[in-house]
């Protein structure tokens, strides 16, 4: 579930942070906007560039909703018939 989400958002995070960074640290991209930046990034890097990064991202979320899982059942378990 948790990795399944990671991948659908991971698209809207790199250009999240391709806008949080323009003009920072040398970079020379200016994009007038969400959609602008879509559609800069898409034409001259293509769909990968939207993905770049995203096994390390994967390999982060994936223990972590293990985590969550198991702290939600065991939880859950935990507070039956308490309420």
């Amino acid at each position: 579930g948790g990795v399944m989400a990671g991948l659908l958002t991971y698209p809207n995070d790199t250009i999240r942070r391709m806008l949080q960074l323009q003009g920072s640290r040398g970079t020379t991209a200016v994009y007038d906007g969400y959609w602008d930046c879509v559609k800069k990034t898409y034409r001259n890097h293509g769909i990968q560039r939207f993905y770049h990064g995203v096994t390390v991202n994967l390999v982060r979320m994936a223990p972590n909703t293990a985590v969550q899982f198991g702290s939600y059942e065991l939880l859950k378990r935990a507070s039956e018939g308490t309420f």
